[in-house]
C-alpha cells in the first residue's frame, strides 16, 4: 500500500495542492495516519480525488450551478 501526502497527490495528478486539499475534505476521505501534522493516504485516495476533481470540472465546463 502506497503511503502518499496532499502533495504527493498533487504531483501524481498534476493539479494544485489547494485543489486536492479541497477535494479531501468535500470528499470526506480519511487519512490513515499522521506524521507530525502532515496527513498519509492511502494510494486509493487518488483515484478518489481524481474522480472528484474530474466531476467538478465537468460541472463548470457544463456551466452547472449547484445552488445547496
Amino acid at each position: 500500500m502506497d503511503i502518499m501526502t496532499v502533495g504527493d497527490i498533487a504531483k501524481e495528478l498534476k493539479v494544485d495542492r489547494d485543489a486536492v486539499t479541497y477535494a479531501v475534505r468535500k470528499a470526506n476521505i480519511e487519512p490513515v495516519g499522521r506524521a507530525g501534522i502532515v496527513r498519509l493516504f492511502s494510494g486509493n485516495a487518488v483515484g478518489t480525488v481524481r474522480q472528484f476533481i474530474k466531476s467538478k470540472r465537468q460541472y463548470r465546463k457544463e456551466g452547472i450551478v449547484c445552488t445547496a
